[in-house]
């Protein structure tokens, strides 16, 4: 959908989330294509939180690697971030709800203080998040990116757990690739 002129991609984290961005589509003019997930996830943000296309949001602090993730799949790299934590690893997790458009100067101040950026989604990584962010980065500020998505291949019809443990996205999986990464093992 990103490749696509003039559209808007939108993947809220939670409920609040897709509520405001749900208001903001209602008002603008234009093609939205707002990605949702079939299944519940925790509250990312609270009642206060306001919709602005193109914002990224810093949901943990961390040293040592940045994961930048979208939609549901960031409330998980908070949990692998919090895993991770108890093996000794920092990890940051930033949120980007708004695929197209990004804020580009964000993003980029965002991944800064990191030599190594892990994207995280529960989408193909041929055209995602993932190959935004290596574009973006590739071009304004070169440093490592590792995608973690799913591979070139067929999805699948399944229980949402299933599906996240089989392509290494649950908090479980995934902080264990992250730490491969940063351990240097991978």
């Amino acid at each position: 959908m990103r490749s696509m002129p003039d559209m808007t991609v939108l993947a809220p984290a939670d409920r609040v989330e897709c509520e405001a961005a749900m208001r903001w589509a209602t008002d603008y003019r234009g093609p939205v294509y707002l990605r949702l997930a079939r299944d519940v996830c925790s509250d990312v943000f609270d009642s206060d939180y306001q919709f602005t296309p193109g914002k990224t949001y810093s949901l943990k602090e961390g040293r040592d690697v940045l994961l930048v993730s979208t939609g549901p799949q960031s409330s998980r790299c908070k949990e692998a971030a919090q895993l991770l934590e108890s093996e000794g690893i920092s990890a940051g997790v930033l949120h980007v709800p708004s695929i197209k458009p990004l804020n580009v100067e964000e993003l980029i101040r965002a991944c800064e203080p990191f030599s190594l950026v892990v994207t995280v989604e529960e989408h193909n990584i041929h055209g995602g998040l993932g190959a935004l962010v290596a574009e973006i980065l590739s071009e304004h500020s070169p440093r490592r990116v590792i995608r973690f998505g799913i591979e070139d291949r067929w999805g699948e019809s399944a229980p949402n757990e299933y599906l996240l443990d089989l392509f290494q996205l649950s908090p479980a999986r995934l902080s264990g690739r992250v730490k491969q990464v940063v351990q240097g093992t991978n």
